[in-house]
């Protein structure tokens, strides 16, 4: 894989032109689809094992319910991120940052450097998944040698080694209408990048 090991801009080939990340993209989209379709499958047994067991039984069949609703919406909820993955491929281009991550209380914590200021980082964190919080030992591979396409000022794909694990890590600012978007210390090529992933920058 060819990466952009520049520290300034983002000179290169953007990263959905780079072999491998098309088809990496395309087996996380199946992967995710056969969560959300295998959620929807067990819901769909679960509803029916409530209605013909005894009334006794109804009350802990509600909490799978509920439990299985929940990591539906979520499986949906990650396939929508793949939208915005396939964005900021579009726009960025593959780089290389070892050391890049760390877990804290529970979340991972991917620390990057400042596209256009190297000597300043950037934080973005990833979120605990249901019931299992990250460690060190599960974030491995991405500290070893990080993989990421994007601004960390907006928004990240990051992959281990072989283009695996992909995962979306975006600003609050960036899309989130409740908070301010960023102003201050963008180039307008930064900003035009910016809007091309659909994130919002202040004028």
């Amino acid at each position: 894989m060819t990466t952009n090991l520049d520290k300034q801009g983002f000179d290169g080939p953007v990263a959905w032109d780079t072999p491998g990340t098309r088809s990496a993209l395309r087996r996380w989209t199946v992967g995710n689809l056969a969560k959300f379709l295998l959620w929807m499958a067990l819901w769909w047994t679960a509803l029916y094992a409530t209605v013909v067991l005894p009334v006794a039984a109804v009350v802990p069949m509600v909490l799978v319910l509920l439990v299985l609703t929940v990591l539906e919406v979520r499986a949906l909820g990650r396939l929508a991120r793949g939208m915005r993955m396939r964005r900021v491929l579009a726009v960025y281009p593959w780089r290389q940052q070892p050391g890049a991550v760390r877990v804290d209380k529970g979340k991972a914590v991917f620390v990057l450097p400042d596209p256009y200021q190297p000597e300043r980082t950037v934080s973005l964190k990833l979120a605990d998944v249901l019931f299992r919080p990250w460690t060190h030992e599960a974030l491995k591979d991405y500290d070893a040698e990080l993989w990421y396409a994007g601004d960390p000022r907006f928004a990240c794909v990051v992959a281990k080694p072989g283009l695996r694990g992909l995962e979306c890590l975006t600003q609050p600012t960036a899309y989130d209408p409740r908070t301010d978007p960023r102003r201050k210390g963008l180039s307008p090529e930064a900003r035009r990048r910016a809007r091309a992933i659909g994130a919002r920058v202040a004028d």
